[in-house]
This record gives structure tokens, sequence and C-alpha cells, in this order.
């Protein structure tokens, strides 16, 4: 009889006699040790062939074997049918089999078999007082490798009660070569989860780890490894670390790192790496410092950093040991009076209790680890937050499939939001917007009339000394005192200031002290004057009518003339800007309108030995504080200290513009040091420290009412040498690792080159690196702050220039485009409007731009679907305001695609979010230090209202005109991965079970992606996502997709840095790029609805059995273990989290 026949012939007798155990127990008895045989024969073709035959797909023999387990009573055939399972999954079956080895594991996984072997085992210890030991190993090896596996795996052990056995068997069995490695595989599996880690904490776990590695002594081996990897994850628990601390596991640590040089390559490297990470978690608590540094510690840290190999791989065991270094130091607070923000402003309403809608506060990505795969400087090995912590976040006494219950709001509270689509209601009569429910109405306030403080002809003579050629620009004093800072500005006081700069009287400008006269600043011959004569119409020979009609519902571009020049306008629209802290300048990249400079600029390749000179120097610092300069050279603090309650008042006075041209050149030889400003738009920098020569460390602040959440960076750099290189360390970052590490660079502006008429931001920078120091952060996970670290050269000697972390987009800068769009779109072509939808805590309007092609009897507005684009919920993601204003470019344009788009979509856009957070130069929150991408399914009328006003808008389209949005999109920037990509929903990727019951459409939300991969040349499809995640529950994406309906709902990733894949593989994107990629997305949606090849290729591959040819799960799981902010999370990434 072959092979073949024999195992056929086996395995049908197996399941002939299974039916009736009891009665055929020798038969059953005899053919499971044969079968055993053949899987553990020594004959690969012999071993290969059998279980190639016992783990088939849909043969049920795997589910036929656990079932005899669970009912045979014969220790013999119950050890051979463990033996067989031990077979199926060994680690050691050889290279071919080995790849069969994990769906062998899913498919008992999916069977149960972790449940019923785990069964098993209690049973025999309470009812066998003798187990044998190979029936225990067996079955343990078992168990073993399906604890790695299994999600639920310490949920299983922990309802069935199996915990402490697991740990009383590695107690009793500490010292048994066999069965050390299972269980200790199993415990490891434990210690991963937050409850069962308790549970093993509560009963001794700690002394019998002790013993376990006293026993196995200093020598490299696998299970010192797996011993040192359980103690690693149990160090996350606190409670463990004090259990460490007391035991003598500390100096028995400390003296294998000791000994770190006699071990050999990678065992040397991971067992080195596990008992740095206990360390560091070690380090945490005052009383481990204090134990580590009392036993050595230190000076055996700082021995393993001086004789560390040059090696790359060593890399990651540097870092870490300067991390537990940092730890240990002496404390070490950031030199700031208080780790809060200057910028405090005072809530209106006291924040609401919203724990039950807001499910975490990750970013997107699932699970929001690092973004490399394989780190140079790894910071975390697991931040994933696990599916048993996540219970955590849930309400009391709510079941696992818990889904915040909905806030949608009745027909009549949504009927305020009639006027904002009077194109598809007819004209609209209110004269008000209402803005809250019920009688209350949100009406605008008004800027005082700009013709009320100067007369025509001198607004026209004001006007003509500001519109300057392209690149020559003066600036007239008179010419701003039309622009207000606040809205709430008495008339009376901003009159009584216009009359005394008309009168000649000079005031203060561009933040120096210095004041510039009328009669100085007039410098400009008239030839480089442009005013139009014919006022009455805008440049492209329109009507003003018809262009003020656009954005009548914009109270903030009163009274500015369409004949002005664009820097004129965004000047006027900067100083009614209402920002918390005042603002003294407009950064003149901002005012000018300035982009990158459209090339392809590779990413940086870091050095490594320049980031290792850069982690030991830190150290150096830290042990021997006193040998830098530490010289304060800029203190926004000092500036910030005026009462809150008066500087509205104080601000309101002032008229911002821009003095740098005429500084160029200027600088200040009596000061030694760079000079710094960042009291503009978006600004962030709180304070700047000389600590050597040229080289300073720089402090951001973080957002309103914060003490966290510090990423974002632009600041004014002037008073420079030039051809000398610079090093600038922002030292209080918090996110594990970022971009920096892996080519990103940052950005600079340089006035001077752009006067000249060359490249606007452009990237710069060497001896880039990220890593952590030893500056206390008490609100971080690792308690210290990391350094961003760059150097670079200025092109020109006393030059200005910006520095930022990403290209900036403003506020004013958006409602400047928006009112130079009202000044050139012909409506007899395209229907465009700009309104408020409502206005922020700080009193700034929101924009909401409505887009579609004219109204016509052929094609009316009213039969038209809605798209719905939303951006910037995170105001450090300005990349993602670069990609919506390249779609809003594009819905602009005249080519064949954006006609066809406006002739059959509305288009309704919230281009900004968080208004407030942009102002006033925030990364993650706004003025209420909330995550306003967390409050889409509670959010607060008075807390939260331009999310409450965007839901609103979203409701009325569903519930009152019952047109669900065609589509939604939420534009994101991601701070922690390369490339651009989708989130969406899918009901069978839900972590909801009634979700997963309800069958979907693949095509309806994988169409648009498979398009962008196919137009867009930074698209990555491997790391499209459409998992819902119960931590995001309450993001835009998923609120939208489950209380609205609307199946097409999207978050749209673009990378700060750049990409790694694709035609842009190995360059950053510049802001030609960003505007490319929201270009692509409108030609995506153009074809959305078409019946072409990409939408035949989807059915097709649907009906195949799924979309993994579209889409493969591989390259989901691949995304996931690549991601952070998060981080960028943030996810903090990057939607939806920690970009």
């Amino acid at each position: 009889m072959s092979g073949d026949s024999l195992n056929e012939s086996l395995i049908e007798r197996l399941k002939q006699f299974s039916a009736r155990p009891y009665d055929n127990i020798e038969i059953i008895r005899s053919v499971t040790a044969r079968l055993h045989s053949q899987a553990a024969s020594q004959d690969k073709l012999i071993r290969g062939k059998i279980l190639e035959r016992l783990c088939r797909k849909n043969t049920g023999v795997l589910g036929l074997i656990l079932h005899l387990l669970e009912t045979v009573k014969d220790q013999l055939t119950t050890c051979s049918l463990a033996g067989i399972l031990r077979e199926c999954v060994s680690p050691r079956i050889g290279i071919t089999l080995r790849k069969n080895r994990s769906p062998v594991i899913r498919q008992l996984i999916a069977i149960n078999a972790s449940q019923t072997l785990v069964k098993l085992l209690l049973q025999m210890q309470v009812k066998e007082s003798n187990v044998p030991e190979i029936l225990l190993q067996e079955i343990l090896w078992v168990i073993s490798q399906l604890a790695q596996r299994d999600p639920k795996f310490s949920l299983k052990a922990r309802l069935l009660g199996a915990v402490k056995t697991f740990h009383y068997l590695l107690r009793m069995h500490h010292n048994n070569t066999r069965l050390i490695f299972p269980l200790l595989l199993i415990i490891k599996a434990l210690s991963r989860n937050t409850y069962t880690t308790t549970v093993l904490l509560k009963d001794g776990i700690v002394p019998t780890v002790e013993k376990t590695l006293v026993t196995m002594g200093f020598s490299p081996s696998p299970k010192l490894k797996l011993c040192l990897s359980v103690l690693h994850h149990l160090s996350k628990n606190k409670s463990c670390c004090s259990r460490i601390v007391k035991t003598g596991l500390i100096p028995l640590l400390l003296r294998l790192v000791e000994r770190w040089e006699r071990y050999d390559g990678k065992m040397r490297i991971r067992i080195c790496n596990h008992i740095l990470v206990i360390l560091q978690n070690i380090c945490l608590s005052k009383l481990g410092r204090k134990t580590v540094i009392g036993n050595n510690g230190l000076q055996i840290m700082y021995k393993f950093c001086i004789t560390c190999p040059e090696e790359k791989c060593y890399d990651p065991l540097l870092t870490r040991v300067c991390n537990v270094i940092n730890l240990c130091l002496a404390k070490k607070n950031l030199p700031v009076d208080s780790h809060s923000s200057p910028a405090v402003f005072r809530l209106p309403y006291a924040k609401e209790n919203t724990s039950e809608a807001n499910g975490g506060s990750s970013r997107e990505t699932s699970p929001d680890s690092e973004d490399e795969s394989t780190e140079e400087f790894p910071e975390d090995d697991d931040d994933g937050v696990t599916q048993e912590e996540n219970l955590k976040e849930l309400p009391e006494n709510k079941s696992s499939d818990y889904v915040p219950r909905s806030a949608l709001r009745e027909a009549d509270d949504l009927k305020q939001y009639e006027s904002f689509f009077q194109e598809l209601r007819g004209p609209c009569v209110c004269s008000k917007m209402k803005c809250n429910s019920g009688s209350r109405e949100i009406t605008l306030k008004k800027s005082c009339s700009f013709d009320a403080l100067m007369g025509e002809s001198d607004l026209k003579k004001k006007i003509m000394e500001f519109n300057l050629t392209e690149n020559t620009l003066h600036f007239s004093s008179a010419a701003y005192t039309g622009a207000s800072q606040s809205h709430n500005s008495n008339c009376s006081t901003r009159n009584e200031s216009k009359d005394q700069c008309i009168q000649g009287k000079s005031f203060p400008v561009d933040g120096g002290g210095e004041n510039i006269s009328e009669s100085s600043s007039t410098l400009i011959s008239q030839n480089n004057l442009m005013l139009k004569k014919d006022v009455a119409q805008t440049p492209n020979g329109r009507s003003l009518a018809s262009s003020r009609e656009m954005i009548k519902g914009l109270t903030v571009f009163e009274n500015i003339p369409n004949y002005s020049t664009f820097h004129y306008a965004y000047s006027v629209i900067a100083s009614r800007v209402n920002s918390v802290l005042p603002f003294v300048k407009v950064a003149y990249p901002d005012m000018m309108g300035s982009e990158g400079s459209g090339k392809l600029e590779p990413l940086n390749i870091k050095d490594r030995r320049t980031c290792r000179s850069k982690l030991l120097n830190c150290v150096e610092r830290g042990l021997h504080p006193n040998q830098v300069m530490n010289k304060v050279v800029y203190d926004l603090d000092s500036w910030s200290s005026v009462d809150p309650s008066h500087r509205l008042i104080n601000a309101s006075e002032k008229v911002l513009f821009n003095m740098d041209e005429r500084h160029l050149g200027s600088g200040e030889p009596e000061k030694r040091h760079l000079i710094f400003e960042s009291r503009f738009e978006s600004g962030n920098l709180r304070k700047a420290i000389q600590v050597g020569l040229r080289e300073y460390d720089l402090i951001l602040m973080p957002d309103v009412n914060s003490s966290k959440h510090h990423q974002w960076f632009y600041f004014e750099i002037s008073g420079m040498e030039t051809d000398v290189v610079y090093t600038f360390n922002i030292i209080n970052c918090e996110k594990q690792n970022s971009q920096f590490n892996y080519g990103m660079k940052p950005i600079m502006y340089s006035v001077q080159e752009a006067v000249a008429g060359r490249s606007g931001w452009v990237r710069v920078g060497t001896d880039i690196c990220y890593y952590r120091n030893s500056y206390q952060n008490p609100a971080g996970k690792y308690r210290t702050y990391l350094t961003t670290t760059f150097s670079l050269k200025f092109p020109h000697a006393n030059d200005i220039c910006y520095i930022a972390y990403h290209f900036p987009f403003t506020y004013s800068r958006l409602l400047a485009h928006i009112w130079k769009w009202s000044c050139e779109i012909d409506p007899s072509k395209i229907y465009f409007r700009a309104e408020s939808l409502c206005v922020s805590l700080n009193n700034n309007e929101t924009p909401l731009i409505t887009l579609s092609a004219a109204d016509s009897e052929e094609n009316p507005l009213l039969k038209r679907e809605i798209i719905f684009l939303t951006a910037r919920v995170h105001p450090g993601e300005s990349n993602s305001s670069w990609v919506m204003h390249g779609t809003l470019c594009y819905l602009l344009g005249d080519t064949a695609a954006a006609i066809k788009l406006r002739n059959r979509y509305v288009f309704k856009i919230v281009p900004m979010l968080n208004t407030e957070g942009v102002i006033n130069g925030c990364h993650r929150c706004g003025i209420t230090d909330e995550d306003l991408n967390r409050r889409w399914s509670h959010p607060s009328q008075h807390l939260h209202p331009i999310i409450y006003h965007t839901k609103g808008l979203l409701e009325y389209c569903t519930k009152v005109l019952k047109k669900p949005p065609y589509l939604f999109c939420d534009y994101h920037g991601h701070s922690r991965r390369k490339n651009v990509f989708l989130y969406g929903c899918c009901n069978s990727e839900s972590w909801n079970e009634a979700d997963r019951s309800v069958p979907d459409n693949p095509v309806d939300y994988l169409m648009l992606p498979n398009l962008m991969k196919d137009l867009s040349p930074a698209f990555a499809l491997s790391l499209c996502s459409f998992a819902v995640e119960r931590n995001r529950e309450s993001t835009a994406r998923v609120t939208v997709w489950r209380q609205l309906g609307i199946k097409r709902s999207y978050t749209m990733e673009s990378s700060y840095c750049g990409c790694d894949q694709g035609t842009y593989m190995g360059y950053h994107l510049d802001i030609l790029h960003l505007k490319e990629i929201g270009a692509n997305f409108c030609e995506a949606l153009a074809c959305l609805k078409e019946e072409s090849q990409w939408q035949t290729e989807l059915l097709e591959t649907n009906k195949q059995g799924g979309r993994c040819e579209i889409l493969s799960p591989g390259s989901q799981e691949d995304a996931a273990s690549d991601s952070p902010d998060h981080s960028d999370s943030s996810e903090f990434d990057d939607e939806e989290y920690h970009s």
C-alpha cells in the first residue's frame, strides 16, 4: 500500500470509530499511534505527506482530533493525539512545511483549540496526581504555539481560571529543561495582557522568574532570552517593577549587562535589548533609579556606551543605554517656569464629560506603533493598545460589543442649516445664520467699516502706496489703519488711532519697537505702483457685485477692495484675526503667498556616526550640566505675562504687517547670537537658549491651555553669519519616534532668496537625528522628552529666514485665497459661495465653501449629488491644507474632469475644522485642549462649535434633504509613515459583531483607493486599511459611516516626509506634489461612477472570493505592523492619531 493510501485509510478508520470512542478504544489507540508515528517520522517525505493531509483545510481532521481529545480518557491515546497536533504546529518541521504552519494555527484557533487544550490540562491537573511528563510536554507545546497567535488567549485563560495553573506549572518545573521553554512561551503570552499580568503578579510570578533565571545561569541561550522576554513584558506593569526592585533581580540584570561582551551574534543583541528595556521600565520609578545607581548601574552603562561596537546592529542598544542613563541622572526640569502653555484661554463653558463618546486618543494607525518595520533607533517594542486595554475606555457594565449611543439631532433642530443649502432649496431669505438650536442665534459680529476710517480718496491713495510689483514690497503705515485685530473692537477707539496715523504720528511696527512714520515709509517710485482705475470691476472685468455676493457671508472681507494685491488682502485679513497671545507681525512667506521649490528633493541619508555622537554628547551634558553656556536669547513667557483679560484689547490697537525686506542686511553687531521671533500666525517657539557659540536649544509651545503636544514649529531667525554651521536642538518633543530618523528634513525660507526671485520654501539640514534626552516630561510614558536636532548653513549674512516643521498654511492664507477666487471666478460657469458656518470660541469665522457648476434648466443644482470634504482638524497637519488647496484649485479649473465633477456634484467643503489651533500654532488640539477628531460622536455645541455644526450639515443632508452625501473624506497628515493612503470602513473588518453580520459590497469602499493607486504616483494601496476599531468610534470617518450611513467615508493621510515607493520613492513631497495629490483625488472622483475597467476588475475579484488581489490581507498586516503618531497616530497620528 502506498503512503498516500495508508494515510487515507488511517484517517477514514479514525473517522469511522470516533462516533463511539468508548466502544472502540483499542482501535482508536492503534490508529492514533500509527498516525503519530507517521507525523514524527525522520523521513521528510513521509512526514510531509501525512502532515499535508492532516492540515488540509475544510477536511475536518483537526476538528476530529480535538473532539477525540475531549471525549477519550485513555492516556496513551491522548498522548498520541496531542503529539499529532504538536507536529502540525511545530516550528521544526522544515522550510517547506513551516510556510503552512501559520494557516494550521489559524485553523486551530478558529475551532477553539486553545480553549479545548486548556480545559484538558485543567482536568488532568485536578483528576490525576501523576500526569506523565511526555503527555504534559505535548499539550504544553501545542498550547504555547497557539498562545503566541491567539489574540484572545489571555482572556480565555483568565475565564477558565488557568492563569494560576500555568504559573504553578512553571514554579514546579522551573529546572525541567523539557518543559521550561513551552511554559515560558505561555507565560510570555499571558504577560502581554494587563489583567492576566495583574493575576500573575499577585500569585508571585516575579520570585518564580528570578528562581528560573538563577537556575539558567549566565550562559547565553534561547531559554535565557525567552525568560528575559517574559520579564520585559511583565516590567511594563508599575507594580511588577516595584517587586523586581525588592527582589535581587537588578544586580543580576546588571551583571548580565556587564558580561555582554561574552555573548555572540544575534543572541547578544537580543539578550541585551531585553535587559535594557527592563531597566528602562524600572528606572521610571524613583526607587528603581536609586537601586540601579546604588548597584553601580551608571558606571556599567557608561562603560557600555564607550565600548559599544560601531556596527549598525548595535545602534538600538546604544539608544536604550543612553535612555537608561538619562532616566537615572538627577532630575532635570525643562528650563521654563511652567510646563503649561503661556497661552491661556478662558473657556466660556466647563468641559463636558465625553468619556463615553470618545474611545481613546491615539491616531488612526492600528496599532499605532512605530513607522518603520526595521528601526535604526527604536524607542518602543509595542505601543499598540491591546484589546483588553480598550475595555477600560468603555463605560462600566458595558459589553465588549458596546457601540457609543447615537447623538443625532431632531429634524426641527436641523432646519437652522437651511440657509447653507440655498442652492438646493431656492434663494436664501434669511439675513442671519442660525447656528444654535431653538430661538438662539449667533449673529456674526462685523468689523468696523473700512470706509469709516478714511474717505474714498484716502483709501485709493493708501492702496496705491501698498500695491506693488511682484518682487518689490514696501509699506505705508497708514495703509494698515483699516485692519483690526479683533471683531469686538470699539469703533471710536479705532477711529482715534486712525486719526493719529493720518496726522503723521508714528506707531510701533514689526515687533522691534521702532517707529516708522508715514513720510519715511513711502519709498516706491510711481512706475512700480499698480492700481485699477475702474473700481467697479474685478481684474477679470466682472462686476464687483457678483464678486461680493460670493463671499457676503464672511465679514472678515468687508471693505477689502477687489483691486488689492494678495499681500495687502492677506495683511488686512491677518490683522482682523483673533489670537490668544498678541501677534506683532505677519510672516513674510505667508503674506507673499510663497510656495515650495516644486523640485523633487531627496530624503536625508542619516549619518549613524553623527547620531551616535549626539547621543553620547547628550549623556555627557547630563553628567556635566555646568559645561554649557545656557544664555536665554528668546523667551515668549516674558512677553506673554500680560494679564490675559487685557491681551485682546491691546491687540486690537495693533495693525499687523511686515518689514523684513527693509531689515535685510541690517544686523546688530552688539548681539553675539541669533535673533528669534515667533509672534505671528501659526508661529511656535517658546524659548531659545544659546548653549554654544553657534548651538541653540529650542523649546516649543504646547497647545493652548495644555502642557503637551509639542511637534509643530515655525519661527523666524535673523542676525546670522554666512558659511558657518549652526546647530538647533528642539528639546521637548514627545512622540516616541519621528520621520526625522528616516529621511525627513525641516524646511527653510530665505527672504533674501525670495527677493532675488529664487526658490521659496526648501528642505534643509544636515546631521539630523531624533533621540531621547534627560529633561523630565511629567506627562510622558517614559518621563523624559526627546530631541530633534539638525544643523544648517544660512545662504546670506544678516538674512531673515523662517524655519518650520512643514510648509505652513495659515488661517489668513485660506481666507485670502477665498477672497482671491471670488474676484476671479466667472459666476456664469461656476457656482461658488463662501460663508461662515459659525464663529469659533475666540470669535473667528469658519469658512464653508459651496462649489458646483452654475444652475441651469437642463442640469439643476437640486438634482446633483453632494460630496462633503473636510480638512485640518489637527492644526499641525498643514500638509492636509495643501492637499485641500490642490483639490479646490482643481475643482475651480477648466479641465474636462473638473467641469464633469461640477456638473455632477455639489461640493460642500469645510477646509479648516480647527481654526483656533491653526491660528495659535498648536499641533494637535484647539483652545479646549481636546482632540477634535475624538469629538464627532457627541460634539458639544458650546465647546466644539465647528465640529457640532459641520456634523449638523451632514445630518441636514441625510435627515431633512434626504440626500446623504455620496462620499465623505477628511484630509489628514501623517507624521510616522511615508506616502499617501486612505482609511475606509468595512463591515467585515469591524470590531463589532453586529457590523460583521451585515454583508457589504467591497466595491463601494475599494473603488476609490484603487483609482487613486492608478492616478497618484504618491499613493500606496498597501497602506490602506478598512478596519473599524473600537477606539476610533468618535472619529469623523467612523461616526459619518455608522451614524449617518455614508458607506464611502474616508480619511486621506498624506506624509509630512515623502515616499518610499512609486515614482517619488526616495524624495520629499513638496507643495507642488501635495497639491497634485488633491488634484488626483478629484480625478479619481470623476471616474468613481463610471463603468470602467477598474470596476470590472473589482467585481471579478469579488466573485472569485473576496478582495485579496486588490488589497491583500497580508498587505494590511504589514501596514499595521509598521504603524505609531500612530505618532504620527497620531495616531497620537496620524486621522486620527497620534501624525
